[in-house]
């Protein structure tokens, strides 16, 4: 059973008072290993405080979802004078789970106004992840992410990650954040089962490499599958995404779109995903081939029938038969996989490059600083360099499962 979930395209909320409000956790559940901060620069804004309410005694199998309204509370602040024309950015409810000492995960829901024109950055440490989020320029910040973590007698035996970037509003990263995760992992433990029971001592594969095929099949599934379910609602827009799967020693990377997982070995940078544009001469021969065309702009951006800019993603109902969901997998064995992973949007990367995204973690690693302050800087990095979108990093620390 999963001991920690968040997902959400906006922050996970730690149980403590911040400065937008206050959130609670009533026990028994013990607090979340989760700091978040908000840093709001424009002062105009109120935002009321919100109490989140645990579940008592839910009965449920892993994967299960029991779920309550937030109940509000009564908030202190004074009101202040409301800016004239005023852009409105309501977020997504947010799911916030809360773990009791029996190991049951039961579900809240938390939901956060917000008025007035704001620049968000939000900061998670988890454990064994950190995680820097911030708006771009846009009405709405599209950006998400999933941590699932899966612990036995104490240490983690199976971890989700992933960072998600939504494009045509929120409805596709607000699904992607919540669903996919999950069906990676359900999916992976059903192909492991699977393949105990099919190893057979004649077999000339290994049974750890048949293992690992059967997995890489079942996140492409989960990735397929996550996609119809989307699809099923009639929803429009879509995502991207870059996850990484821990499981049995080996590290499992996927992607689609333009978010991209970067690996640090010994301090150099080695892509494990190849972001899917018309850029790629294979993407544009796949696109004809099933009768589309790419073109490329006066700005020198590809793209699909004349609309997207990347050739794999969640949703994109409209673009289905050319814009993919299934994704790239590789497999990485974790012994020489190297020191952490570096998953992020495409608002990082078109500013800042591979080995300078390894460099910042490293140089923070080396003189003793294991936090969210080298997530803080490529965030900052991008920004300074003119990134109007929405910067998404999270580092992961990939040496704490050879230890488990």
């Amino acid at each position: 059973m999963p001991s920690m979930l968040c997902c959400s395209p906006v922050p996970v909320p730690s149980p403590a008072i911040g400065g937008v409000g206050l959130v609670t956790t009533p026990p028994p559940a013990p607090p979340l290993s989760l700091r978040r901060k908000v840093h709001v620069q424009d002062h105009d804004l109120i935002l009321p405080a919100v109490a989140v309410m645990a579940v008592n005694n839910p009965a449920c199998d892993a994967g299960e979802v029991m779920i309550e309204e937030a109940m509000p509370v009564t908030s202190a602040a004074a009101p202040t004078k409301k800016k004239k024309n005023a852009a409105r950015w309501r977020p997504p409810r947010l799911i916030v789970p809360v773990v009791c000492d029996a190991g049951e995960e039961a579900m809240a829901v938390a939901a956060m106004a917000e008025k007035g024109k704001e620049e968000e950055v939000v900061e998670v440490e988890g454990e064994g992840f950190w995680l820097a989020s911030r708006r771009g320029m846009r009405h709405a910040m599209e950006d998400g992410y999933g941590v699932i973590t899966h612990k036995i007698d104490g240490h983690s035996k199976m971890s989700f990650y992933g960072v998600y970037d939504g494009h045509g509003g929120r409805a596709a990263v607000d699904f992607v954040a919540d669903r996919l995760g999950s069906n990676v992992v359900a999916a992976a433990e059903k192909a492991k089962r699977s393949s105990s029971e099919e190893a057979s001592p004649s077999s000339s594969s290994s049974p750890a490499a048949a293992t690992a095929d059967h997995v890489v099949d079942a996140i492409r599934a989960a990735y397929l599958a996550t996609d119809s379910e989307f699809l099923s609602k009639g929803a429009r827009g879509g995502a991207c995404a870059a996850t990484a799967l821990v499981m049995d020693g080996d590290l499992y990377v996927a992607n689609v779109g333009d978010c991209r997982a970067v690996l640090s070995r010994h301090g150099a940078a080695t892509a494990v995903t190849s972001d899917h544009t018309p850029a790629r001469d294979d993407e544009r021969s796949r696109i004809h081939t099933s009768g589309g065309y790419v073109s490329c702009g006066s700005n020198g951006v590809w793209r699909v029938q004349d609309s997207l800019a990347v050739t794999r993603a969640f949703g994109d109902g409209g673009l289905k038969r050319w814009v993919v969901a299934e994704p790239e997998v590789t497999t990485t064995r974790l012994a020489g996989a190297g020191e952490f992973l570096v998953l992020a949007s495409d608002g990082l990367w078109n500013k800042v490059s591979n080995q300078e995204a390894v460099d910042a973690v490293a140089a923070a690693a080396a003189g003793g600083e294991h936090s969210v302050e080298p997530c803080r800087r490529l965030v900052e990095m991008a920004r300074r360099r003119g990134s109007r979108d929405d910067v998404t990093v999270m580092v992961v620390d990939l040496r704490r499962f050879l230890t488990c």
